[in-house]
C-alpha cells in the first residue's frame, strides 16, 4: 500500500514537528546536556536543517514555530526569536534551492551563521544597549552556547535528513 502525496506530506511535517518538540524538551530540561552551565539551543539546527530540505514557505512557517517555542523558554519578548528564525529559515531555503549544496558541512555552517545572528541580536537588544557592567562576559557566555549548538548541528541534520529522504520524492543534493 502506498501513501498519497498529501498523506506523505502530513506524515513528514508531523515527524519534523515531533523531532522539534523532542529537541525543545531536551533543550529545556534543567541540567540535561549542560556542560559548565552552558546548554545548546537545539531548535536552531533543527529549523535550519528543515529549511535545507523544504521550500521557503514551509521553512518560514517551521522557523517561526521553532522560534516561538524558543521564546517560551528564553524569557524574552514573545516573537523575538520567532522573527529572526523565520527570516533565517526562508533565506536558507532559498540558498539551498538555488546556490548551495545540501550536505552536513553546509548545515553546520548555516546553523553557525543563523546562531551567530540570533546571538548578536540577543546581545545587542538585551545586554549592550542597557549598559550593564561586565557586558562582555555575557557575550562570551552567549558565544559558548553558540559553539555548543554548532557542535550538535551535524547529528540534528542527519536526523532531519533521514525524515526528508524517507518522505520526499526528490531530495535536494
Amino acid at each position: 500500500m502506498t501513501l498519497g502525496h498529501n498523506a506523505r506530506t502530513a506524515l513528514k511535517w508531523g515527524c519534523y514537528i515531533l523531532v522539534l518538540l523532542l529537541l525543545f524538551g531536551l533543550q529545556s530540561s534543567p541540567g540535561l546536556l549542560s556542560i559548565g552551565g552552558v546548554k545548546p539551543v537545539l531548535i536552531v539546527p533543527a529549523a535550519i536543517s528543515v529549511a535545507l530540505f523544504e521550500n521557503e514557505a514551509g521553512s518560514g512557517a517551521f522557523g517561526l514555530g521553532a522560534g516561538l517555542l524558543w521564546d517560551l523558554s528564553a524569557a524574552k519578548l514573545f516573537g523575538f526569536y520567532g522573527m529572526v528564525l523565520m527570516i533565517c529559515c526562508v533565506c536558507v531555503a532559498l540558498l539551498s534551492m538555488y546556490f548551495v549544496k545540501v550536505n552536513w558541512t553546509n548545515a553546520v555552517l548555516l546553523t553557525g551563521c543563523a546562531g551567530l545572528l540570533c546571538t548578536l541580536w540577543n546581545f545587542l537588544f538585551y545586554y549592550l544597549i542597557w549598559g550593564y557592567e561586565d557586558v562582555w562576559m555575557c557575550l562570551v557566555r552567549l558565544l559558548l552556547v553558540l559553539v555548543y549548538t554548532i557542535v550538535l548541528a551535524a547529528p540534528v541534520y542527519f536526523l532531519i535528513r533521514l525524515i526528508s529522504v524517507r518522505f520526499n520524492e526528490v531530495v535536494r543534493a
